[in-house]
């Protein structure tokens, strides 16, 4: 027992691998090589369930274009639909056949796909499309988790004395694959893995072409069971990409593995005459995208408007910090999902109902929530709006949501922090973006009134607040 502690202990606190907990200096960027870019399900005034998608339709065309280097970390890259009948689209499956088709047609291409091994099951089961991307010479890569800090306090100690040393066997097992149900089964050793419950949830990409490096970071997953979530990116061309295949260098190096791409994204880029309507941009992993969002929150004045679009929202500091800084006098809105669907699965609501409950009763309604309606997808946004009254605004977004394992140094996260002025069009789109679906604009039913899902449960919320606390959780 005293050896289980003192491991948990260890490896609850040990040093970061290089380049996690990471926050890059200020990067400047012309407005125009940025692009907001959005998913969108919700209901015309027809009734008529409508997705609009610009995300992977835009990195497929990158990719189409690409020349010398393609690298695109994600955190779900399966087929598994859960217990869903069917999907949007077969994305996992565009995405590898996009990719076999470009390294077909010009096999001189430097291709680095990383992933979660949750999609492998730890190595439990191998997927046809990750075999077939492999034959055609393209890196496959996986992230070693062990690296990272351990969220779940409870087991992963015993997992590392006790289990971890048996490795995994691909053969079929004696389990039902969860995610999968129809699938073949699997073994006890991913589970016994599976429960230490933490990923690298990063979803990044880059590619090379005439010149110049595009760089996309976004909320969503090429998965195929995710296909019809809301989601949001960003498009980047230029300098930034160099700063943003460093981050993922740094992964691969604690992970074990090397990229593809060090010759090639290293070229010289144009240098950036500078312009009141430049973009700052910041890349911020892990810890700093929550020191971030606390400051951020913090620093703001009376007059100043926050707006926050959140798949999952349980982090103790932040939502403290929310209340707090409503109490100041600035404007805070919440878009929220009801945690209601979830791969054909039913969910509870927690952690977003009992936090949203405790969020409106100890503001007394002045911090407003709408609920994003889901139809069995997720809204899986991940943004946080801050207009300031001074003309300057900050916004961040990306991978994480706002969770202990998410911002506290346990998942792998990415997101950006971008700075600009209020009369940018970057500024113009956001701000639309988050208008439309509050205000369900042009008849389109986006968000529903809080009352819609309100959830009062006290067993909920120590629930909620005891998976948070130690990790014993999906969120």
């Amino acid at each position: 027992m005293l050896w289980i502690s003192l491991v948990g202990i260890y490896q609850s606190v040990k040093p970061f691998p290089e380049g996690v907990n990471y926050r890059s200096a200020p990067i400047t960027i012309p407005q125009d090589n940025v692009k907001f870019l959005t998913d969108l399900t919700y209901i015309d005034p027809e009734g008529k369930l409508i997705h609009d998608q610009e995300i992977f339709d835009t990195m497929f065309s990158l990719i189409d274009s690409a020349e010398q280097y393609i690298l695109i970390d994600g955190f779900l890259f399966n087929p598994y639909l859960g217990r869903m009948d069917s999907c949007y689209r077969k994305l996992t499956e565009e995405l590898s056949k996009k990719l076999i088709d470009k390294k077909q047609s010009d096999p001189s291409i430097k291709i680095d796909l990383i992933m979660d091994p949750i999609n492998t099951w730890y190595g439990g089961r191998i997927l046809d499309e990750i075999d077939s991307m492999k034959v055609e010479g393209i890196n496959v890569h996986y992230t070693d988790l062990t690296k990272l800090r351990d969220s779940n306090f409870i087991y992963s100690p015993i997992w590392r004395v006790f289990f971890q040393w048996f490795g995994n066997s691909d053969k079929i097992g004696i389990l039902p694959n969860i995610v999968s149900p129809e699938s073949k089964k699997i073994s006890l050793r991913s589970y016994l893995t599976f429960l230490n419950l933490k990923v690298n949830h990063r979803k990044s990409f880059i590619t090379f072409s005439n010149g110049k490096i595009y760089s996309i970071v976004t909320s969503a997953n090429p998965h195929s069971a995710s296909s019809a979530f809301s989601n949001v990116a960003i498009l980047i061309e230029g300098e930034f990409g160099k700063e943003l295949y460093d981050v993922e260098r740094s992964m691969a190096e604690f992970s074990g593995f090397s990229l593809d791409g060090d010759n090639i994204i290293e070229v010289d880029t144009p240098s950036v005459i500078s312009d009141e309507d430049d973009i700052q941009i910041e890349i911020i992993t892990e810890g700093q995208i929550k020191k971030s969002i606390i400051s951020l929150l913090k620093g703001a004045n009376p007059g100043d408007s926050i707006s926050i679009a959140m798949f999952h929202l349980s982090n103790r500091k932040v939502i403290q910090t929310i209340l707090n800084t409503s109490k100041r006098g600035v404007s805070i809105r919440l878009i929220l999902d009801p945690n209601k669907d979830g791969f054909g699965y039913p969910q509870n609501g927690i952690p977003n109902r009992p936090a949203a409950h405790e969020i409106i009763k100890k503001s007394n309604g002045r911090i407003k929530i709408r609920w994003y309606h889901t139809h069995g997808e997720e809204f899986h946004t991940k943004l946080l709006i801050n207009k300031q009254s001074n003309g300057q605004s900050v916004y961040i977004l990306g991978s994480s949501n706002i969770t202990r394992k998410n911002i506290g140094n346990y998942n792998l996260e990415l997101d950006v922090k971008i700075t600009t002025t209020t009369t940018n069009n970057l500024t113009q789109e956001l701000t639309d973006y988050f208008e439309k679906i509050w205000k369900n604009r042009d008849g389109n039913y986006y968000t529903a009134n809080y009352e819609v899902f309100e959830d009062k449960s006290k067993f909920k919320t120590i629930i909620y607040r005891l998976q948070e606390f130690t990790g014993i959780s999906n969120f």
